[in-house]
Formats: C-alpha cells, structure tokens, sequence
C-alpha cells in the first residue's frame, strides 16, 4: 500500500520520464517543490520498498512495480479531472487541484466505474491520453514509453501476419515500448533482446496485457 506522498513521487518520475531514464534529484526536487533532505529520504523510502532505483550522481527510475504504480495513479488523475470538468463544470487550474486529492482516495474498481459513466474517453480536458488500465488487453500502439506487454494475440490480417512472420513476434512474447519513431506513427520496441522499429499497421493491431 503506498501513502498519497508517495503516489505522488512516482506520478513525477513517471513525469520526467523516469520509466526509461535516470532521473536528476535536482529535476525530481523542482517538480516536487520539497526540500532536498525530504526528497532524499522518501527516495530511500522508495527504494526500499522496490518502486524505484537510485544511483548517486546519477539519478532515479522507476521499477517495473513503481511504473505500475505510477501509471495508475495517471489514469486516477486524468478520469477524475475528465468527471469533474465534463459533470461539474469546474474550469482552470480548479480542474487539476480537485483532482490530485480524488486521485488517492478511491479504489481500481470505483475509478472503473467512473471511467464507464463518463463513456470511456480517451483522453482528459486538457488532450492528454488516459492510460489504459493494467492487465487489460489493448492495442500495443496505446501503451507509452517504458511499459511493456504480452502479446495475446492479433487481427486476421496478411499484412499484420506478415509482420508477425518478419520480426518473429508469437503469443507470450513480452514487448518493451521504447517511444514514438519520428515519423508514420511507428513505435521504437524492444523484444528478447532485440530493438526495432514496429510500424503502425502492426502496433495498432497487435493485442497484448500490460505488464
């Protein structure tokens, strides 16, 4: 179980990119607006308890578990933000302040319920994409940098098999998202072992559960 403070340090790793790179503590104290003494001890806190990693000098990042973690507390974020503009009118930053208390405050299973209310949008008032939950499965093109998932299968088609055949991708295959190749929508992927380009034909189309 982790505290609304601690939540809220991984949300701003997830941030800063910490699902695929080190973090500065000087970027990670910035964001927070914490002294450097408080943000030193729960990064010790954090690493305890396995949702982060931290080098001196270097920087910090995310777990497997801590980018689980962070990422659900988006999703929280961005459904609470998209019910309290759509439902209750409220604009500006009042949006955002609503929002980073309701986030810690109900379980998987309210926000699920939320998100259906609400129509499952796919993105929040301010054009961000609402991460998809873990352990759904979706399209490969909706996970973001630093997620990784299980391929469960994929469309029917000739070209899609013809992918899967090229790259030798097959059910069970775990899938690194490395981020967005700078042009037709094509993903940067890592899978055993081996980092390529999957175009957005094959991405869109292949299944897999977060991870």
């Amino acid at each position: 179980m982790q505290t609304p403070a601690e939540e809220n340090y991984l949300k701003a790793l997830w941030y800063l990119g910490g699902a695929t790179q080190e973090v500065s503590m000087q970027a990670l104290t910035q964001r927070i607006g914490a002294t450097p003494g408080a943000v030193t001890d729960m990064i010790k806190r954090l690493s305890e308890k396995g949702y982060i990693t931290y080098r001196p000098y270097y920087g910090v990042r995310l777990t497997e578990e801590g980018l689980r973690i962070a990422v659900r507390v988006v999703r929280r974020h961005r459904i609470w933000e998209t019910f309290v503009s759509e439902k209750l009118g409220y604009t500006g930053e009042k949006i955002h302040e609503l929002a980073e208390q309701l986030e810690h405050v109900c379980d998987d299973e309210f926000i699920e319920r939320l998100y259906g209310y609400l129509g499952e949008p796919k993105v929040d008032p301010h054009g961000d994409e609402i991460p998809p939950p873990v352990g759904q499965s979706l399209p490969l093109s909706r996970l973001g940098p630093g997620q990784k998932g299980v391929i469960q299968g994929w469309r029917d088609l000739p070209s899609v098999r013809e992918g899967m055949t090229l790259l030798a991708l097959t059910a069970g295959d775990i899938v690194e998202v490395l981020g967005p190749f700078p042009s037709d929508r094509a993903l940067w992927v890592r899978c055993k072992g081996q980092t390529f380009v999957m175009p957005p034909t094959l991405a869109e189309n292949l299944w897999v559960n977060i991870v």
